[in-house]
């Protein structure tokens, strides 16, 4: 069980990280409404928005839920499990699928240790790549995050440059 809440904690450590740059992209954003829009300085801000627009969409991408191959998509109709997935009695989509507490309980009585452990398994294989996913697409949002913050800066300096 250990592995399977280390992976779940990288989960959400990447999305608590895409935070950050959501927050420092939109603080830049704002801080580009201030500025007049004379000359050249109107394209460079615009440019600015769009780079950390893209910025903030990236890591709101990193925090956005997903339905994969081994998730049910059909919302509130209840379908029991089958496969492995028929022995994981950790995931919140495979435990509320029973018809209620006394089922689950006579699922796991009835379930062995192996296939039990086979489940986990499979569900910490699936977790890690959840995790994997969402630490490249952080890398990818933390690069135009330090575009964002380059054109940004070059958008305050250009007035000073006489440009």
């Amino acid at each position: 069980m250990g592995v399977l809440q280390y992976n779940q904690g990288l989960v959400e450590f990447a999305d608590s990280k895409a935070g950050s740059p959501i927050l420092l992209n939109s603080l830049l954003i704002a801080a580009l409404a201030a500025l007049p829009n004379e000359g050249h300085l109107g394209l460079f801000k615009m440019a600015s928005v769009v780079v950390a627009s893209l910025a903030v969409y990236l890591c709101f991408q990193v925090i956005t839920s997903r339905v994969g191959p081994t998730d049910s998509s059909e919302g509130l109709v209840k379908k029991r499990p089958s496969g492995w997935q028929a022995n994981d009695f950790i995931f919140f989509g495979n435990v509320t699928a029973f018809k209620n507490g006394d089922d689950y309980l006579r699922a796991f009585a009835n379930s062995s240790a192996q296939d039990r452990r086979g489940a986990l398994m499979q569900r910490t294989y699936i977790i890690a790549g959840i995790a994997q996913r969402k630490f490249s697409q952080y890398a990818v949002a933390q690069k135009v995050t330090t575009l964002a913050m380059a054109v940004w800066v070059g958008v305050n300096l250009l007035p000073f440059l006489g440009a």
